[in-house]
């Protein structure tokens, strides 16, 4: 079988390659989820980037000597209007338009005395020690866009835990626990093997209560 490559060319899209993979079930090698590794966050990985779908996920620079061994079924590059959104957390979004309110940025112009008042949350984020200067700056720019009525942030899919299997099985699929009521009123766990018939939990605790040394619990977005 011929292993997959997404070429992603910004963080948006490397974003939603990463989440599209992990709600199939990929992992890197290590075994954390496809989102629990943003390659773009470490310094030495530059855009654009391809991402790899083998048995592990992987990433490689682009060398066209390498990635025309895979099968390219994404690239980011050729996008004709690449979203330039940030996704955040709502969290963020709720300490954004409490600062905007607070300081009447609606009905007022931004000064410069403004944004030395941002909430920590956002300092933080727009002044990452791990991102470039060049991208703090284009943090900074989507804030002062976001206040004049752009849409420049994209707030992330709440997250929950579900239990699958660790290994797949002979139709190289994983089972997945699903909560079931019996006629007695009890609740018991049923295995599926369709990742949409999964049991969605709110807390990885919770999660982990149903799973077994065959099993482990994983982070997953949901719609």
């Amino acid at each position: 079988m011929t292993s997959k490559a997404y070429i992603v060319a910004n963080e948006q899209q490397e974003r939603e390659v990463l989440r599209k993979l992990e709600k199939k079930g990929n992992e890197w090698n290590d075994k954390r989820n496809a989102t629990d590794f943003i390659p773009s966050e470490k310094s030495y990985v530059k855009f654009p980037y391809a991402i790899m779908s083998d048995r592990f996920i992987g990433w490689l620079s682009i060398d066209d000597a390498i990635v025309e061994n895979y099968e390219i079924v994404y690239d980011g590059r050729k996008e004709k209007q690449m979203s330039d959104k940030y996704v955040v957390s709502q969290g963020f979004m709720n300490e954004l338009n409490l600062w905007c309110d607070v300081r009447k940025l609606h009905d007022f112009r931004l000064l410069i005395s403004d944004l030395h008042s941002l909430p920590d949350l956002i300092k933080n984020w727009q002044k990452d020690e791990l991102q470039s200067d060049e991208e703090s700056n284009n943090r900074l720019i989507a804030i002062i866009r976001w206040v004049n009525g752009e849409d420049v942030f994209e707030v992330e899919k709440p997250k929950k835990w579900i239990v699958r299997s660790k290994e797949v099985g002979n139709n190289n699929r994983h089972s997945y626990v699903r909560l079931v009521i019996s006629s007695a009123e009890l609740t018991n766990a049923s295995v599926e093997f369709d990742y949409d018939w999964a049991t969605y939990f709110d807390t990885r605790e919770e999660a982990e209560s149903w799973a077994n040394a065959h099993q482990e619990v994983i982070q997953v977005e949901v719609d």
